[in-house]
């Protein structure tokens, strides 16, 4: 089939990783590509009476434009609460929680 053509298998397979480019060729409008990462985290039950309340409560207290950014605030605080449980379990004359522990302050 394919030998008889001339035309070798690993021309039309490409069975390594995938193909990497160059750094340049990544650059658009002469910019470095950035990594977005999630900002918020959408709750477990969707409808969960209780927490539907208590968020449309926070949105016309705070005058919030919309649950996205009561999630948002609620994942940033819970990754620096996240940071603070690991540094508690440092040594407290741990380099890296001296430093860090400063920086949650």
């Amino acid at each position: 089939s394919l030998s008889g053509s001339g035309l070798s298998r690993s021309r039309f397979f490409h069975f390594g990783g995938p193909r990497r480019r160059t750094h340049t060729a990544r650059m658009v409008n002469n910019r470095i590509p950035s990594v977005f990462s999630k900002t918020y985290v959408t709750p477990r039950r969707p409808y969960e009476k209780a927490r539907l309340d208590q968020e449309l409560k926070i949105i016309g207290e705070y005058g919030l434009r919309n649950k996205r950014e009561v999630w948002r605030v609620k994942y940033t605080l819970a990754k620096i609460r996240k940071a603070a449980r690991e540094l508690l379990t440092l040594e407290e004359k741990d380099q890296r929680r001296l430093f860090e522990g400063n920086a949650l302050l």
